[in-house]
């Protein structure tokens, strides 16, 4: 659901058929609108000092863009600012993929993770993101 979550009006929702869920009812739909748009998804993470920390989360793209070689909508994950990683309509995939990134420099800091979906003037991409989780050992 949207507990703890910051997000654009209308990007986590319970979206049924038209973006199933990885898991469970609730997930967040980013972009999807085939013109100029940015949503964003953030949440605030305490990560102890001396822990080894992971962010994963299930990602889904689907496109009406029929490039095969230019990025033109593309969703960011950023934790306090630093670039983790990047996708766009070029990763479209027909289910979802697990994606990790190793947070253990943030150790010691409530981390912001933020998830950035800029769309451009003509052509939707959706961004569905699902089942987002720090797990520390």
């Amino acid at each position: 659901g949207a507990a703890n979550w910051t997000a654009s009006s209308g990007v986590i929702g319970q979206n049924g058929a038209q973006q199933p869920t990885h898991g469970g009812t609730w997930n967040a739909w980013l972009d999807g609108y085939g013109q100029s748009h940015t949503d964003t998804l953030s949440q605030a993470v305490a990560i102890p000092s001396g822990c080894h920390a992971t962010l994963t989360f299930f990602l889904h793209i689907d496109t009406n863009e029929t490039t095969t070689t230019v990025q033109y909508d593309k969703l960011t994950v950023a934790a306090n600012g630093t670039t983790l990683g990047t996708f766009s309509n070029l990763n479209k995939a027909s289910g979802y993929a697990q994606k990790t990134f190793d947070v253990s420099s943030l150790a010691g800091q409530t981390a912001t993770i933020t998830f950035t979906g800029v769309e451009d003037a003509s052509l939707q991409t959706s961004f569905v993101i699902d089942d987002g989780a720090v797990t520390l050992s």
